[in-house]
């Protein structure tokens, strides 16, 4: 895979993984705290979060890697 694909391939992993993890946890503090609190910082270890920090490593990865091949 060339590397300017792979540049793009991360930086679109990346961006959607940081979006869905946003989402994910402004859905988990709203259930948990309610909509005016502002939340814990506990909600970071909630494993619904873990597939997004996932996927934010495959993404890195796939940067590292387009960067120094």
């Amino acid at each position: 895979m060339p590397q300017p694909i792979m540049a793009i391939a991360a930086l679109a992993v990346i961006t959607i993984a940081l979006i869905g993890q946003a989402i994910e946890m402004r859905k988990i503090r709203t259930r948990t705290y309610g909509e005016d609190s502002i939340g814990s910082p506990n909600i970071f270890l909630n494993k619904r979060n873990f597939k997004w920090y996932g996927l934010i490593v495959v993404g890195f990865g796939l940067a590292y890697t387009a960067q120094f091949l």
